[in-house]
Parts: C-alpha cells; sequence; structure tokens
C-alpha cells in the first residue's frame, strides 16, 4: 500500500463525494480552452506549460465541487495576469481559505510557509471529487515533506513541499463551521 493510499483510506468514510454535472464541466473546459491561451502568453507558464490545462482542470473540479457541496458561488470565471490572483481561492465569499485539488494517488503542493488554511480535495474522476477537510495552517506545517514532490525543478525551487496530513484533516459540513478557521 502506498503513502498516499495509507493516510486517505484512514478517515475515507468521512469524506464527501461530490459529482460535477455534464454542463458544468463543458462550461470548464470551455474556460479552460481561453485560460491556457491567455496564460501562455505569461514567461513563467511557457516554462512551466507542459500540463497546465490538466493542472487547471483539477484545480477548478475542486473548486466546483467545494461550490456544490457548500451550496454557494465562488468560482472566479475572470480570465486575466496571475497577479491579480494571487488570493484565497474563497476570498469572493469572504474567507481566507485555499483550496488545494489533486489526483488520486497524489499529495497536494503546498508553499513550506503557509498563511491560511486549505481545504483538501482528491479528484476521483474527471467529474467526481472527494472534499476530504481542512487543513489549518498548524496541520499544514506539521505534515510536509519533500519526498513526494515528483517535479524535481519544482524541488530544487525549496519554496513548495507536499502536504501529507491527510489523516489529519478537519471535517466541515458548512460555510459557518469554516468562518472558525479563516483569518
Amino acid at each position: 500500500m502506498s503513502k498516499f493510499d495509507e493516510v486517505f483510506n484512514i478517515n475515507a468514510d468521512k469524506y464527501s463525494l461530490v459529482t460535477i454535472e455534464r454542463n458544468q464541466i463543458d462550461k470548464l473546459n470551455e474556460f479552460l480552452e481561453r485560460l491556457v491561451k491567455v496564460k501562455r502568453t505569461e514567461f513563467h507558464h511557457q516554462v512551466d506549460g507542459l500540463s497546465e490545462y490538466k493542472r487547471f482542470y483539477t484545480g477548478f473540479l475542486g473548486e466546483l465541487a467545494l461550490e456544490k457541496y457548500l451550496n454557494i458561488k465562488f468560482v472566479d470565471w475572470e480570465i486575466g495576469d496571475s497577479s491579480k490572483f494571487v488570493v484565497s481561492d474563497m476570498k469572493q465569499v469572504g474567507l481566507k481559505i485555499g483550496i488545494k485539488t489533486v489526483n488520486y494517488g497524489m499529495f497536494p503542493v503546498i508553499f513550506k510557509t503557509c498563511y491560511y488554511p486549505e481545504i483538501i480535495c482528491v479528484k476521483m474522476t474527471d467529474s467526481e471529487v472527494k472534499i476530504c477537510g481542512l487543513a489549518t495552517v498548524n496541520i499544514l506545517h506539521q505534515y510536509q515533506s519533500l519526498e513526494f514532490i515528483m517535479d524535481p525543478r519544482l524541488r530544487q525551487k525549496g519554496s513548495k513541499t507536499a502536504f501529507i496530513g491527510l489523516d489529519h484533516l478537519v471535517a466541515f459540513n458548512s460555510i459557518a463551521e469554516l468562518k472558525k478557521y479563516s483569518q
């Protein structure tokens, strides 16, 4: 059993599976086609553009799943320079909380120094996401490992690490519960 399976499965029965409808998937694909074209004009996207569509798809799918789970709207469908979007994912609803979504079997990549909590989601299929829970800043700092950073260029940068504490997440069911953790 892999390290991911080990920590994912400990609380798997507590995770919420959310399925995204076809019309939302179509909207996402159309948006990402436009987004990737714009991003390719930015230098750091030219350097790191090998799997951008897939990475953006995974991230936005997690956001859509969380919208559905919490019955709110916060996904930012605006396209622009990346520097405008260096904010917490849930800023639109007044929360300083990010969202990290990864493919099943991979640990989320986070900054070594985190400033706000992250909701951890795992993409199970192209339309299904498990919402695993919230990692507080303390949990994010406590459960880090470079061992699971697969990209040697990312490891060499030194600013990011893998979050391996999936078995230490805080469960939530509402925006009200999340507000307790937002700074």
